[in-house]
């Protein structure tokens, strides 16, 4: 009996009661190239899907069967580990397997594979004499294939300095003949892979000493190990995460190294290829879908053994991967938004756990959980206290904006920050100026009835931006500035709220010679726009960043000697009770952007709250001052990590059904709960309706994440059961942000 006849089949259809093995007869012509992971054809019902082959079997569960239709990828689209993985991703994030597959699989290359004609000389020496004598251009271009052989038809006539026309001419001839190949597309190809040698690095501290040799010893052991490495802005992070990738690749094992923001992995992958060249891939959302199909296939075809990227990377197809760095790992951009709510730092935790690895967790501003984690034993802490060559902190200065705004100024600048971006400007030194707020007014209020100019479809109001266009930060939709109030007629509308637009004008009025360039969402929206705002500002084209939160960490560029942070309250009056601690963690990273060079850096944060013990913690580098202070109001309070959350979004287009079905969910909840579960709602989600659709939540508080999950699984197995409303539900277990 053959073993393959039958295949176990995952329908790529993210339906709770169609997730499940569905068993499909293999035709003998498709039994030599399927195996696990391969893409499929297969009828389903009256249509045709898409499915994972996920195993095979010599017998099928129901009789009849249908047989495959085809192979749409050849090439396994995840690898036996990232199976396992997915269906652990699957039980955390109470998600189907086949939305848990679609996330780790890889890229489709369904027609974008690229190819390019090689041109070869072909021995002829008798035509070679003639082309001497009769046309001496092809007779360079001939000597050039000859010297040069497999170059493109374009770079031979570039090598040889003659048309197009003339090495068609060749080939015409049967003199050059062409072969067929795939080409691979490179990111970030301009970078180069040049290798430093070894008398070129740079000379370790005791300190990166020491926690080099804890991880390393950690690799030794063969088993999962999790450090903490917590050192301030400036301290060698990045080269201690170098050498530990040396120790990894020197054992035969492979590495994955995940940044939080995409505009950070330009810097990271030139740091990287300098020190491992083409064993270097990178994966990121930002690449072109034939960039992210070459690399994953480099990758699983075992031509890169060191993976640079985003959150997505943690999925990277390493066979064997013994060492996963996260930088900056309290950034929330780890935590992915859309199902399933993973957050990277667990997959790696679970990624390391069955293959073994060692997870290096590097920042300056530990999440809570984290520090909290390591003091509890989860991890080991490895402490950077001091820069580089000893290179002082930068001195954070305050300025209150009460008091600015009772002598009169109404500027975004304080006095104090505009004389200091003058003093620096006339120094030749660069400035950030860092605010989290992107456009140019946050609202737009009619003065004669009240109105606020909404998008109409999200309950949110809409941005000005400076081109006179209102947008919406969550839909795209956007509409002209009217010059009159929609509802009363009154030309009385007033923009109110500071986004870096409105920054980087004030900029152009108070100092019109300084070059300026803005690094927020707007302006980075086209490929490569990230690499080149940094590449303008780094080497010194540009005297004044100015940026939303992807300029407030990671970057490293000596020039930088002034970072203003024009309102350190956008984040910390946030209905959010991690506000503190993401205002402590901003004004902290952002303020390490200084004085990385030879000069001593300066800071100005400017904030209503200056006596907030967040900002005060900050001003001091204390992050063991502000954990204690956090900690005792988390404790008094019962939140995170003395508790864990969930929430439950149920949205749709009509209102009712939305409403009814969280009612609904809620009751389903009821049965299973005891006295350790706190259910909250339901009611309106803070931003209720996007894109259309309406959405209540409910939020639960247990003493254990594992309560939760057990909690939510039988009321959300019960609530598609019984419910026939047109609804979506989704589940978020310790969400980052509730809006």
């Amino acid at each position: 009996m053959d073993e393959r006849a039958y295949a176990e089949v995952i329908v790529d259809l993210p339906v709770a009661n169609t997730d499940k093995v569905f068993h499909y007869h293999v035709p003998p012509h498709l039994r030599p190239i399927l195996q696990q992971g391969v893409r499929v054809q297969v009828p389903f019902g009256n249509k045709r899907l898409t499915g994972f082959v996920v195993g095979f079997s010599p017998r099928p569960a129901v009789s009849p069967t249908k047989d495959i239709l085809s192979v749409v990828d050849k090439q396994p689209a995840f690898t036996p580990e990232l199976y396992a993985l997915a269906r652990w991703l699957s039980q955390r994030c109470l998600c189907t397997l086949a939305r848990a597959l679609r996330t780790i699989a890889a890229p489709s290359h369904s027609g974008s594979a690229r190819f390019a004609d090689q041109v070869f000389p072909v021995d002829s020496p008798v035509d070679d004499q003639r082309l001497l004598e009769k046309a001496p251009k092809q007779a360079v271009a001939w000597r050039v294939s000859r010297e040069f052989p497999g170059l493109t038809r374009s770079q031979l006539a570039a090598q040889a300095g003659v048309s197009l026309q003339v090495v068609n001419a060749l080939i015409g001839k049967g003199v050059l003949t062409l072969s067929r190949h795939a080409v691979n597309r490179r990111p970030y190809a301009a970078i180069g892979d040049g290798i430093i040698p070894n008398e070129g690095l740079p000379v370790l501290t005791e300190e990166q000493i020491t926690a080099l040799d804890a991880i390393t010893g950690g690799l030794e052991s063969g088993e999962r190990q999790v450090y903490l490495l917590h050192g301030v802005t400036g301290s060698g992070k990045t080269e201690v995460y170098i050498r530990s990738v040396v120790s990894t690749l020197s054992r035969g094992r492979q590495a994955l190294v995940l940044v939080p923001e995409i505009a950070l992995t330009g810097q990271m992958v030139e740091r990287f290829r300098e020190r491992f060249g083409d064993r270097i891939a990178v994966l990121h959302s930002r690449l072109g879908s034939g960039e992210r199909y070459d690399e994953w296939r480099r990758i699983y075809n075992g031509k890169a053994s060191v993976v640079l990227g985003a959150r997505s990377a943690v999925f990277a197809p390493l066979p064997d991967v013994g060492l996963i760095i996260i930088d900056e790992e309290h950034e929330p951009s780890y935590k992915q938004e859309e199902d399933p709510k993973y957050h990277t730092r667990d997959v790696a935790f679970a990624r390391a756990t069955m293959q073994k690895a060692v997870v290096v967790l590097g920042t300056a501003t530990p999440s809570l959980k984290t520090f909290a984690r390591t003091i509890r034993g989860g991890a080991e802490l490895l402490k950077l206290d001091h820069r580089i060559d000893n290179r002082p902190m930068p001195r954070v200065s305050l300025v209150d904006l009460r008091d600015e705004y009772r002598a009169g100024n109404r500027r975004v600048f304080s006095r104090y920050l505009a004389a200091k971006v003058n003093e620096k400007l006339a120094q030749k030194e660069q400035v950030i100026l860092f605010l989290n707020r992107r456009g140019y007014s946050s609202v737009v209020l009619c003065r004669e009835c009240g109105l606020v100019m909404r998008c109409p479809h999200c309950a949110i109001s809409l941005t000005h931006h400076r081109d006179g266009l209102l947008r919406c930060h969550y839909c795209n939709h956007q509409s002209w500035l009217p010059g009159q109030c929609p509802t009363c007629r009154s030309t009385y509308l007033s923009t109110l709220g500071t986004g870096t637009q409105k920054v980087e004008e004030e900029v152009e009025q108070l100092f019109p010679r300084a070059r300026v360039v803005r690094m927020d969402s707007d302006t980075v929206s086209r490929k490569n726009s990230h690499e080149r705002i940094l590449r303008t500002f780094s080497s010194g084209q540009a005297d004044i960043l100015i940026g939303t939160q992807m300029v407030a960490k990671g970057l490293d560029i000596p020039g930088v000697t002034l970072v203003g942070v024009i309102n350190a309250d956008t984040s910390l009056l946030l209905p959010d009770f991690r506000a503190a601690e993401r205002t402590f963690q901003l004004i902290t990273q952002v303020a390490g952007r200084a004085g990385r060079g030879d000069l001593t850096g300066e800071v100005v944060v400017q904030t209503y709250c200056p006596d907030h013990y967040s900002i005060l913690t900050a001003k001091e580098h204390n992050y063991e001052q502000f954990f204690i202070r956090e900690m005792g109001i988390r404790r008094k309070l019962q939140y995170p990590p003395f508790s864990s959350l969930a929430r439950v979004i149920i949205r749709g287009s009509d209102e009712n059904e939305v409403r009814e079905s969280a009612q609904m969910f809620k009751r389903n909840l009821m049965p299973s709960s005891n006295d350790h579960v706190q259910i909250m709602g339901p009611a309106p989600a803070p931003v209720s309706r996007i894109k259309d659709q309406y959405r209540w939540h409910l939020v639960l508080k247990a003493p254990q994440a594992r309560i939760l999950r057990l909690l939510l699984r039988d009321a959300l197995e019960r609530f598609q059961r019984l419910s026939r409303k047109r609804v979506v539900v989704s589940i978020d277990i310790e969400p980052e942000y509730i809006n």
